[in-house]
C-alpha cells in the first residue's frame, strides 16, 4: 500500500478507498486499521468546533460511520465469530469493534456516532442474537472456556453500548425496549477466565440505569435468591445476585443520588 503521509503514516481522508482496496487481504486491512488505531491514540484533538457542533478530530467522523456501516453489513460475521465459529477475518472483526469502542467514548468529538440509533439498534440485536445462540457458561473447566476472540467480541459490543447509553435516554429506552438490559445482565457475573466482559457489563447496566426509572425497575423486579459481595462493585453501587440457583447472574444497581 502506497499513501501520502501527512503528519503520520497514513492521510487518514484516504482510509476508505484504501480499505476498499484492500478487501481481499487480512493482513493489511488489520495493519491499516492498526495505523487508524494510533492515528486516534497519537494525533492531537482541537477545541474548535466544526459542522454538527463536533469538535475538532485526528479523523474524520465519516471514517467511523463507515466502519459502523462495515459493522452492520457483517453482523453475521460477527455473530458467527462471538459464537465459536473459526473465520479468517476474526482479527479484523475484533479491531473494527475495538475502534468503534473507543470513538464512542469520545462524545464531544464524533456526536454523529454516538447519536447513531440504527447503529446502537444494530449493536443490541447482534449482542442479543450472540447470546441467544450461545448463552454464558459459568465455571467451565479451564481447557473448555470459549478462546478469548469471542469474549472479546460481546466484551467490545458491551462497551459500545455502555458509550452510546451514557447520558442517553432515548438510547437507554431503546435498549431496554429491543430486551439488551436482560441479555447485558446475564453477562455480569464474576468470571476469573474473562475478567474484563463482567467489569464492561457492569458499568453498562450503570449506565442504562443512569437516570432512567424504566430501567431500574427493571433491575428491582428481579427475584433474587442472595447477594455476593464485591467491593469494587460495592463502589459503584451495585450487587451482583445469585438468580436461579447458585450462580451469580444479575447486578442490581442502587441508583445514588
Amino acid at each position: 500500500v502506497s499513501t501520502q503521509s501527512t503528519g503520520g503514516l497514513i492521510c487518514v481522508e484516504q482510509f476508505i478507498p484504501l480499505y476498499e482496496k484492500c478487501t481481499d487481504d487480512n493482513r493489511l486491512i488489520f495493519t491499516l486499521l492498526e495505523i487508524l488505531s494510533e492515528k486516534i491514540r497519537s494525533s492531537p484533538i482541537g477545541n474548535k468546533k466544526q459542522l454538527f457542533g463536533e469538535l475538532e478530530s485526528a479523523v474524520p467522523v465519516n471514517t467511523f460511520l463507515y466502519l459502523a456501516k462495515l459493522f452492520a453489513r457483517n453482523k453475521q460475521h460477527i455473530i458467527d465469530l462471538a459464537t465459536g465459529v473459526d473465520l479468517p477475518e476474526g482479527a479484523v472483526t475484533v479491531r473494527i469493534l475495538h475502534i468503534l469502542a473507543n470513538v464512542t467514548g469520545l462524545w464531544e468529538h464524533y456526536t454523529r456516532i454516538t447519536h447513531n440509533t440504527p447503529f446502537l439498534e444494530c449493536v443490541v440485536k447482534v449482542l442479543n442474537e450472540i447470546n441467544s445462540q450461545q448463552p454464558i457458561k459459568f465455571d467451565q473447566p479451564k481447557e473448555e472456556v470459549t478462546p478469548d476472540g469471542s469474549f472479546a467480541i460481546r466484551r467490545e459490543i458491551i462497551r459500545i453500548i455502555t458509550n452510546m447509553s451514557c447520558n442517553n435516554k432515548a438510547h437507554q429506552d431503546k435498549v431496554r425496549v429491543l430486551g439488551g438490559v436482560h441479555t447485558i445482565l446475564n453477562h455480569c457475573v464474576v468470571d476469573k477466565q474473562n475478567p474484563y466482559l463482567p467489569q464492561w457489563s457492569i458499568v453498562a447496566i450503570r449506565m442504562l440505569t443512569d437516570n432512567n426509572q424504566e430501567n431500574q425497575d427493571i433491575i428491582r423486579s428481579l427475584q433474587s435468591t442472595g447477594i455476593v459481595q464485591d467491593k469494587e462493585m460495592e463502589k459503584l453501587g451495585i450487587e451482583v445476585l445469585k438468580m436461579d440457583g447458585e450462580k451469580p447472574r444479575a447486578a442490581a444497581v442502587h441508583p445514588t443520588d
